[in-house]
């Protein structure tokens, strides 16, 4: 018995599926898109529907088929925010298909539906459009009560600082993170920990360049720090093991965000090699430092 498919209908139900399942992944990761931007991903997500359409491939093809549509639709929807972001949202949106997957599975054997056609890891059931908008509606509703329940992801809490370093000011945009703890090893304070590429065009020119060497590791350039400056080592600990950071202590450092005074206080500054991946940050400090400025 031949199965018919209905491209129109095959094309408008994955869409509107799409479109929420992008949803409820903003949800759960602190980022809901756009409207236009979901509607984007949505037609995406439809046209990668049409692997059902397709010959039958191998397995690898098939697999590398759904996931490069998956990064496809989830980089068609949000805005750019780095690869840690960009793979937490894949990942969601993913996951939050194989649950669909599962509903209707459970559908299928539970009541005994027939008309199941697969082909190439696309599943088509031969359910009314609106049975199977239900069971994506209860999807979205369940990641919406979860969010309910618990409360949001919310969104990276952006700040803005001014630092006084080598009689220069310097206003970047900072991220609030609560899982942050650098601390200055001599006196224990939490640092705030600056992008040396980012910033490194609005240091004083000699700080530029000995920064530059540190991290080309120039031991002979170490030796002569920028006068004035009191330079010290601030260790890092990461995942991805220690290092030694150049710091400097005592910078004066006002910190403000919308609708908040600005507060006033002396901290250490490190540097690191790297920009930051998330929302575009040129300086990260730690939870701590902003409730002890309350």
């Amino acid at each position: 018995m031949k199965t018919v498919i209905y491209l129109d209908i095959l094309l408008l139900v994955n869409f509107l599926i799409g479109y929420f399942l992008l949803r409820a992944a903003g949800l759960l990761t602190g980022a809901v898109p756009h409207f236009g931007r979901a509607l984007l991903g949505a037609g995406a997500a439809a046209l990668a529907s049409l692997a059902l359409l397709m010959p039958p491939q191998p397995a690898a093809v098939q697999l590398l088929y759904q996931l490069m549509s998956a990064l496809v639709v989830v980089r068609c929807t949000f805005f750019w925010q780095g690869w840690r972001g960009f793979a937490r949202r894949t990942l969601w949106y993913a996951l939050l298909n194989m649950l669909l997957a599962g509903a209707v599975s459970l559908g299928i054997f539970r009541y005994g539906l027939t008309g199941v056609h697969t082909n190439n890891m696309a599943v088509y059931v031969n359910l009314s459009p609106l049975a199977l908008l239900l069971c994506v509606l209860c999807v979205y509703l369940a990641v919406r009560l979860v969010s309910l329940l618990f409360g949001a992801p919310q969104p990276a809490e952006g700040w803005q600082l001014e630092l006084d370093i080598g009689g220069r000011t310097l206003r970047l945009e900072a991220l609030c993170d609560t899982g942050f703890f650098l601390r200055d090893p001599l006196s224990g304070g939490q640092t705030v920990l600056l992008s040396y590429p980012a910033v490194k065009a609005r240091l004083p020119k000699a700080l530029s360049g000995y920064l530059k060497a540190w991290f080309l590791g120039e031991s002979v350039l170490l030796a002569q720090p920028p006068p004035g400056i009191a330079l010290r080592p601030v260790l890092c600990r990461t995942a991805a093991g220690e290092e030694l950071l150049p710091g400097i202590g005592s910078v004066l450092l006002r910190l403000t965000r919308p609708g908040c005074p600005v507060k006033s206080t002396r901290v250490t500054v490190a540097f690191c090699r790297r920009g930051f991946e998330e929302g575009g940050f040129d300086a990260l400090f730690g939870g701590e430092l902003a409730a002890g400025l309350g």
